[in-house]
């Protein structure tokens, strides 16, 4: 994440129905409430792991002691956080603020659901610091409905303790597609019984499809909100992760259960593959004591492919009870100081020089690192001089949904390539069509 955050932390993106994959979650914890006067209250509501949630609760108890407003938290896992969302739009009691995945932002905007914050910029929000790459993240037809709190690229992050154990040279930024399925295959081979070289990242749609579509002039989607690539595209794309796969190169679809969150039960975590696409070291170098590095996506054509996310979204519901204490909710986020220490990289790289600035003199050796390969991935950005990747439309997520259903069918041999190819544009095109 997403580094997806899309996901993901750095990118992690589930579906709509909205939301479908599931990453580790747990229920909605119990809200905590900070003092203040009530009329002037908010409620707060985000998704993720232990480590975000602690900043967010050190962060929001500091915005209530400068500004006297009270609020409110709300936390879980991503699984089932738009399931619950939902529910209380359709009640027409959605809280006053809330962490939005920046792939389903023009879905909400499109439902007319979410408050364009046109109206509180500059005035009580400054988008000023941010680069200009990712002030844009939460852009619909242009108003503004949600502010990125973060950078994201698609990275692929490696063991480096397994390439030092096994004797094989690791990755390297200038490493193309080929480059990956040669490695993945040598890793496999030495590794031993049930170790495998890398993910099986067919399924990856932010994370790993749209830098190869992006390499090759196309996008997942397109500036008019259509499908930006097409059934030779998939296919290509398909029979590519399927000659990995029936050279053991790469994971079997058993394992892929567990690699939709940064816990210890991802297989990259317990010591299963030696790469995986989706993940920053800040999210994943904590749970191994093993030595992690990170390298870009395989190149082609001599470029990179990447596309800056904006982290994860801060939005205001229409009918959000406090807007004002909401919008200085999001500014403080963005721009006071102690905000941006206590969150650190939760919510993906420094969206500003400011934040970066703050952060370096403190940053662990991971969040150092994640930093650097930030920045060099925003110096190939310009270097490969692609434009810049569309806003996801509405209906991404069960376009999403219909990517993961193909690919996992094909990986379990349920389904031709063909067939999947087919059935996955049907079922797109049905989404996009049915969300408009």
């Amino acid at each position: 994440m997403a580094q997806q955050v899309s996901r993901r932390g750095f990118l992690g993106i589930a579906g709509a129905g909205v939301a479908s994959a599931a990453l580790a979650g747990c229920g909605f914890a119990p809200p905590s409430t900070g003092s203040g006067p009530a009329g002037n209250a908010l409620t707060f509501r985000w998704w993720g792991g232990n480590a975000r949630n602690d900043a967010y609760q050190k962060a929001v108890k500091i915005f209530t002691d400068k500004t006297g407003i009270a609020v409110t938290t709300q936390y879980s896992g991503y699984d089932g956080y738009f399931d619950k969302l939902n529910t209380e739009f359709a009640g027409g009691n959605p809280p006053d603020i809330f962490q939005m995945d920046t792939a389903y932002v023009s879905t909400y905007a499109n439902r007319n659901v979410l408050t364009d914050l046109g109206t509180y910029i500059p005035g009580t929000i400054g988008l000023d610091t941010l680069y200009a790459p990712v002030r844009g993240a939460g852009a619909v037809k242009g108003k503004t409905f949600g502010v990125p709190s973060g950078s994201g690229n698609a990275p692929v992050l490696y063991d480096k303790t397994v390439f030092d154990q096994l004797k094989i040279t690791a990755p390297t930024n200038d490493w193309t597609w080929q480059d990956f399925g040669t490695i993945a295959t040598e890793v496999s081979k030495a590794w031993g019984p049930n170790k495998y070289g890398a993910l099986d990242a067919s399924k990856d749609d932010s994370g790993a499809l749209q830098p190869w579509l992006r390499q090759r002039g196309k996008d997942l989607y397109t500036a008019d909100q259509t499908l930006g690539f097409g059934p030779d595209d998939l296919t290509e794309w398909f029979t590519f992760w399927d000659g990995l796969r029936k050279a053991g190169a790469i994971c079997p679809p058993t394992l892929l259960s567990n690699t939709d969150a940064a816990t210890g039960n991802h297989p990259f975590i317990t010591g299963q593959i030696a790469m995986t696409t989706g993940w920053g070291l800040a999210q994943m170098q904590p749970l191994t004591q093993h030595e992690l590095k990170l390298v870009v996506v395989p190149r082609a054509n001599g470029k990179t492919g990447q596309a800056l996310s904006g982290g994860v979204l801060l939005c205001i519901p229409v009918k959000s009870k406090n807007p004002e204490g909401a919008a200085k909710l999001i500014n403080f986020f963005l721009n006071d100081d102690d905000a941006i220490k206590t969150m650190k990289l939760q919510r993906g790289l420094p969206p500003s020089d400011k934040a970066k600035n703050l952060l370096a003199p403190t940053a662990t050796v991971p969040e150092k690192a994640d930093m650097d390969f930030g920045e060099y991935v925003a110096a190939q950005v310009a270097k490969d001089a692609l434009p810049t990747a569309p806003t996801a439309p509405p209906g991404y997520g069960d376009v999403k949904t219909a990517l993961d259903s193909a690919a996992k069918q094909i990986a379990f041999g349920k389904m031709s390539i063909a067939a999947g190819v087919t059935q996955f544009f049907s079922d797109a095109k049905t989404a996009l069509a049915n969300a408009k």
